[in-house]
């Protein structure tokens, strides 16, 4: 197959460290970014440079990829759990000789924050069952959709085709169906707001927060008397901090006229601010989950109602998009279904589970909706089995009273 024609530790996702040097090494920084107004060209590589950035891709990705999958059979019309020692299982749990599910998963969701896209070749066997998932850098895959639907893959140089059902594509939302929509291109300029704010902030520490300046003479100098003036002063354009507080005497009655404005006149904290709120609107990451918790409310149920609008509106896409395309691609002609279990991230405190529980399993007179062990799985608590796993509080005290 195609897929043995490369090596998969050499995934172009970002760049690469170069092992004579020890150096990082950007590969092609014009791929997959644009140039903004602001000059620069904004990359996946230099976006995620931008804290706010890095902080909400890794909440999502760790997040994600951390929540339990489980694999579930409904060949008789009621799901149960597939057993764990199945080939399916194995290969959820390890998709490839490199890495486990929660590494693959990382990589398909930072792809899928930063790119729109992530990619993993399905390699089968001669029996056209499924034996591994490797994934594949979006800068190498080509989307053709001339002729029906193709991946032209080029790795090491050599370039061949990928049929659908044998490609995991997973995507953001779409304007054709087909590609998803990258966040970096689309929100290019407002990261390059952002990333040309840092980089001024960076030069305005190193040089101590000196601007610059004129110094103003009311008539006109020679210009051996402009090379006196100037050898009295450090060349801030080209010195470090330590060259600020050096002293001058100057004669001549000049005055010295400040240049540029200050942080504080530019308005700089708040249009950080302004950029990091709009940036984290972008992944749906809450404020105070990016570490930035002096924006938010920290009473308990007001995180307990962010923590909720995240996991629906902000982690759930990226959830529901690669249970769709494992599902589709991988167990399309079987009985079997994969499905995260995102309920451990909406459980609130003890007492509210407590009281959540005890309505669900029919306490103070009601009917109840969910058994024992439904209730110790979303606990990650042993099943008990048998009758008593089964039944719901309602039950056991019915049963308790007529006997």
């Amino acid at each position: 197959m195609a897929s043995r024609w490369y090596n998969p530790l050499s995934w172009r996702m970002f760049g690469y460290t170069d092992p004579a040097t020890g150096d990082y090494v950007e590969v092609d920084a014009t791929i997959g970014g644009r140039r903004t107004k602001s000059g620069l060209v904004i990359t996946p590589t230099k976006a995620m440079t931008i804290p706010i950035v890095w902080s909400c891709v890794k909440v999502l990705s760790e997040t994600g990829a951390g929540l339990p999958q489980k694999l579930y059979d409904d060949a008789t019309g009621v799901r149960v759990l597939a057993p764990k020692t199945g080939r399916n299982a194995r290969l959820l749990r390890k998709p490839n000789p490199y890495m486990t599910r929660l590494n693959f998963l990382k990589a398909m969701i930072v792809n899928m924050a930063l790119r729109g896209n992530g990619f993993a070749i399905i390699e089968r066997n001669r029996q056209n069952e499924w034996i591994g998932t490797v994934p594949v850098s979006a800068d190498d895959v080509e989307v053709n959709t001339d002729d029906g639907l193709v991946y032209w893959v080029t790795l090491q140089g050599k370039r061949f085709p990928v049929s659908p059902e044998n490609m995991l594509h997973f995507k953001l939302f779409s304007a054709d169906g087909i590609n998803g929509m990258s966040p970096v291109e689309c929100m290019a300029e407002s990261m390059g707001l952002a990333k040309t704010a840092q980089d001024w902030s960076a030069r305005f520490m190193r040089k101590g927060g000196f601007t610059g300046g004129y110094v103003v003479y009311k008539e006109f100098l020679t210009q051996t008397q402009q090379e006196q003036i100037l050898k009295k002063f450090p060349d801030i354009r080209e010195g470090d901090v330590e060259d600020i507080g050096k002293m001058a005497i100057l004669q001549g009655g000049p005055s010295i006229v400040p240049a540029g404005i200050s942080q504080k006149d530019s308005q700089f904290i708040e249009s950080q601010q302004f950029q990091e709120e709009a940036l984290a609107g972008v992944w749906g990451v809450p404020l105070y989950l990016a570490n930035r918790a002096g924006k938010t409310s920290i009473q308990g149920s007001n995180l307990e109602q962010q923590d909720s609008t995240f996991v629906k509106y902000g982690l759930g896409p990226y959830v529901k998009a690669i249970e769709d395309e494992i599902n589709d691609k991988l167990f399309a002609d079987s009985t079997l279904f994969v499905e995260f279990s995102m309920e451990g991230l909406l459980r609130g405190d003890s007492a509210a589970r407590a009281s959540y529980y005890t309505a669900a399993l029919g306490g103070n007179n009601g009917s109840g909706w969910m058994s024992v062990d439904d209730v110790r799985d979303l606990e990650n608590l042993p099943r008990l089995g048998g009758d008593y796993g089964r039944v719901t509080l309602w039950e056991m005290e019915s049963n308790a009273n007529e006997t």
